[in-house]
């Protein structure tokens, strides 16, 4: 592959073939395959973990801040 990339890319397609072009065994080229599918997962996991960390902290401060604004408007 003589040219760079300046880049990253996230095509899986692009990937596999990029470790189509490295020589190395079939057994080996499945792992490597199996591993960049773990590496994928754990990272969509870790986007999910932090989106829902976002949501539930987004929830607790709507409720711990307009809650007792509410109750002193309607006190008053």
């Amino acid at each position: 592959m003589n040219e760079k990339i300046s880049k990253t890319n996230d095509n899986l397609a692009f990937f596999n073939a990029r470790l189509d072009e490295v020589r190395m065994s079939g057994h080996e080229r499945l792992r490597a395959k199996a591993r960049f599918a773990q590496a994928e997962a754990i990272a969509d996991a870790a986007v999910g973990m932090v989106a829902l960390v976002t949501r539930l902290l987004t929830s607790l401060v709507k409720f711990l801040v307009l809650r007792p604004y509410r109750r002193l408007t309607t006190a008053g």
